[in-house]
């Protein structure tokens, strides 16, 4: 395979924030007090089943793609889409057999579905790919509970309910990178703003006398939003949603801090480091062509 075609096959899979549905099971596995091998494999098979929604995705997407996004990998070079149902099905598959391993396939299953269906055109519905997107982020945290089996430093459903919260904030904000005038972008990312900052306040609400420390993540929306509303254009929206979606490593910290976990650190951090690292990579092959 030459070295375009995998740059292209990069392009295609997205691995960038690939961690962070790892950094999901990390966390609600250790809140559940998971065994350290089943944790791990629940882990990697839900970053498999995060990269085969991406692939998934752009093959859903193949004819709009044409029209409106000619550079992206399948329209690019027509070749890659054998390939990219191929690792469409060893993801989905590789996911569901690792986390059935774990002991967590049933919430699993609950994300590949999901996912699939976002996907297949309730992206393209509002506001069911808000709820859709929404829960199947909260499922990918239910394989980290189901791997646990202890006594949960969570209640587990407003847990989930916060997640499912916070996500679909973020999938509602991606709405505005297509909305014009700047005015009706601002007024839908500020509207997307408020069920995040609902979310904090909900995971806020179990950290007791921590509480004050979810004030971090919801700055950091805060500035992310201002930053996004001074620009008033579709890459500021951009760049609002990929913040957001990043920010998933700072809530998941101060939640596993405000729990006691502070041990789990090294992993979400580590998933960040990842998540930083390809993306230099990504940038480092665009600067190439």
């Amino acid at each position: 395979m030459t070295r375009p075609k995998l740059r292209e096959l990069f392009r295609l899979m997205r691995p960038t924030l690939a961690p962070t549905a790892a950094a999901d099971v990390i966390t609600a596995g250790v809140l559940a007090g998971a065994p350290l091998l089943p944790l791990t494999a629940a882990a990697l098979g839900s970053t498999a089943l995060y990269t085969a929604g991406m692939v998934q995705n752009d093959l859903f997407d193949r004819e709009r793609d044409r029209r409106l996004f000619p550079d992206r990998p399948l329209v690019l070079d027509p070749g890659l889409v054998g390939v990219a149902r191929l690792l469409c099905i060893v993801g989905f598959g590789l996911g569901l057999a690792l986390c059935w391993f774990a002991g967590a396939l049933w919430p699993a299953l609950a994300v590949a579905v999901l996912a699939s269906a976002y996907n297949g055109g309730v992206k393209r519905r509002f506001p069911w790919d808000t709820i859709t997107m929404g829960g199947a982020r909260a499922f990918n945290l239910a394989v980290g509970l189901a791997v646990g089996g202890a006594e949960l430093a969570v209640d587990a459903p407003a847990y989930l309910a916060a997640y499912l919260l916070f996500i679909a904030g973020v999938t509602a904000a991606s709405r505005a990178e297509d909305m014009e005038p700047r005015e009706t972008r601002r007024l839908a990312l500020l509207l997307a703003l408020l069920p995040q900052l609902l979310a904090l306040g909900a995971f806020a609400s179990q950290a007791h006398q921590q509480a004050a420390l979810f004030l971090l993540p919801g700055v950091y929306l805060t500035l992310l939003y201002l930053r996004a509303f001074w620009m008033g254009s579709r890459e500021g929206a951009i760049q609002y949603v990929l913040g957001a979606l990043l920010g998933i490593y700072l809530i998941h910290s101060v939640t596993l801090w405000t729990t006691g976990k502070e041990f789990a650190l090294v992993p979400i951090l580590g998933c960040a480091a990842l998540s930083f690292f390809l993306f230099g990579m990504a940038r480092a092959a665009r600067s190439e062509d």
